[in-house]
């Protein structure tokens, strides 16, 4: 299995959601992958400016990164081999939406804004990630390589699923990332594929923004705490993010030795 890609995801996978740490186990998971000889990237609905917030990217020595859910493809060195941005009415008709719904939405652009003051569910998101909220602005036309609506936990936020041009990809917690459709991890993972020639790889993950990646996946691993529709279309299910998952997983299928 050396020629697979390994493919982690990020919350809830690589770092948990409640300390927003990566454990020990897990570390070391990931550094004895390497002295075998895998190549691994980062697979995040995270953008850039975020992941790189995370401290993650400087963990190990990654060989490449996905970032907004396939938006944004980096290789080994950070540089950027891949950058699709949304289509302007998309970015317009989702923001008009989200407005009449008193939903706020990030914009993943330079720089970052939120289209309103941030709300319970806007403050639930940030402490789940331990992101940034960015100050309130306007749309005026920039450039937005994703975004994110904020609503109830458990919504399904159908009014945007008929908006042209996107991909609404619910969350674990109080949002939903907003992608370009036709572009998802798996789509990013195919142009780092292609970068090694390599044909397959492996996906670790844990929430429905994973579901494309796992489609296409020679092998899926779903953390245990995951989603539940995740899980179910997954090749297998390792133990939890508390309770050593990755390395689990890791010595399930003898991607490392049991020392």
């Amino acid at each position: 299995m050396i020629n697979q890609l390994l493919c982690f995801d990020v919350d809830g996978t690589l770092r948990d959601n409640v300390h927003h740490q990566v454990s020990h186990s897990t570390y070391q998971a990931l550094l004895l992958l390497k002295e075998k000889g895998y190549k691994l990237i980062i697979a995040s609905g995270r953008g850039v400016d975020s992941l790189q917030r995370t401290g993650l990217m400087d963990l190990i020595e990654w060989d490449g990164f996905v970032c907004n859910n396939g938006q944004v493809v980096l290789n080994a060195k950070q540089e950027e081999i891949f950058h699709a941005t949304m289509r302007k009415d998309a970015v317009v008709n989702l923001i008009k939406k989200a407005d009449q719904l008193g939903y706020a939405v990030v914009l993943k652009s330079h720089p970052r804004i939120i289209t309103k003051e941030p709300d319970e569910f806007v403050y639930e998101s940030q402490r789940f990630f331990k992101s940034i909220i960015p100050p309130v602005g306007t749309y005026q036309g920039q450039n937005v390589d994703a975004m994110i609506v904020y609503g109830p936990l458990g919504y399904d936020y159908a009014p945007f699923q008929d908006i042209e041009g996107i991909n609404v990809l619910p969350g674990e917690s109080t949002y939903a990332d907003i992608t370009i459709q036709g572009i998802s991890k798996a789509t990013g993972i195919q142009q780092l594929l292609q970068l090694y020639h390599m044909e397959g790889y492996v996906a670790f993950g844990d929430s429905l923004n994973d579901v494309e990646m796992f489609k296409h996946a020679s092998i899926s691993i779903a953390m245990g705490q995951g989603n539940q529709q995740l899980k179910e279309m997954a090749t297998f299910i390792t133990t939890s993010i508390d309770n050593d998952g990755i390395l689990n997983a890791c010595l399930h299928f003898h991607l490392i030795d049991d020392k």
